[in-house]
């Protein structure tokens, strides 16, 4: 009847009905966004055989495509490791979750194989005897930028890792050391007499100056397992 009493019990179990369903509901929905999330860490975490998603990238999204020798070069630059991501030890935060999701909603597939860049001592590298980017591989020489995150680098690692980059920096920045200690050492402490004789005696400390680094350099580099960045870049070797 339209015009029936009210029953108190019955109005309070009708409304926890309906607040229980709307709870499991919501239940549902973090459960599957859980299965999911554990379902792409595993996919993080395991090696594939798919390597190729055969796609094509949309205009918008263009812009985080790069090849294989734009990463090569900043790896090389910044004295970073491009690896599977299998290999990598940190965390993952929510976010890049979230960005691959959205990626493979956006285009309707699931990301077989993701790589890395970060520093060295963030992945689990075998032995031979600070600022991560995810990929998702789209062919053998494109990429595409999932997500970035952790710190920027600071200005002067450039500088300072520049050295370390390939052989050839290597001796350019061991001959510009040199040369600097040999330039400023003050006439009077060389006892130097003649303007002639002081350009040799200069040039005689330039080049036993690199001798000298050159060989220390090269014990400790052998000593610590170091190699050059353009050796290392893409290896999964700690020691190479």
């Amino acid at each position: 009847m339209i015009f029936s009493k009210i029953n108190l019990q019955s109005e309070l179990t009708r409304e926890r009905s309906k607040q229980q369903r709307l709870l499991n509901e919501i239940y549902d929905i973090l459960e599957d966004a859980k299965s999911t999330d554990e379902e792409i860490l595993d996919r993080l975490q395991s090696t594939s055989a798919e390597k190729h998603l055969g796609i094509r990238i949309s205009e918008k999204d263009k812009d985080r495509i790069f090849s294989i020798e734009e990463i090569k070069t900043i790896c090389i630059r910044y004295r970073l490791r491009f690896l599977d991501s299998h290999y990598f030890r940190s965390e993952y935060p929510y976010e890049a979750l979230v960005q691959i999701k959205q990626f493979e909603k956006d285009y309707r597939l699931k990301i077989g194989q993701f790589k890395i860049i970060a520093p060295d001592h963030t992945f689990n590298l075998e032995n031979i005897n600070k600022d991560p980017l995810l990929f998702a591989q789209l062919n053998d020489q494109t990429f595409y930028l999932i997500h970035q995150w952790g710190e920027d680098l600071a200005w002067y690692k450039r500088i300072v890792l520049w050295p370390l980059q390939n052989f050839r920096t290597y001796l350019i920045s061991l001959f510009l050391i040199a040369t600097a200690f040999a330039c400023i050492l003050p006439s009077s402490i060389m006892n130097i007499w003649g303007i002639q004789s002081e350009f040799y005696l200069r040039a005689w400390l330039t080049l036993h100056t690199f001798i000298g680094i050159f060989g220390l350099s090269l014990w400790i580099g052998i000593s610590f397992d170091k190699s050059f960045s353009s050796m290392s870049w893409n290896s999964r070797y700690f020691n190479y």
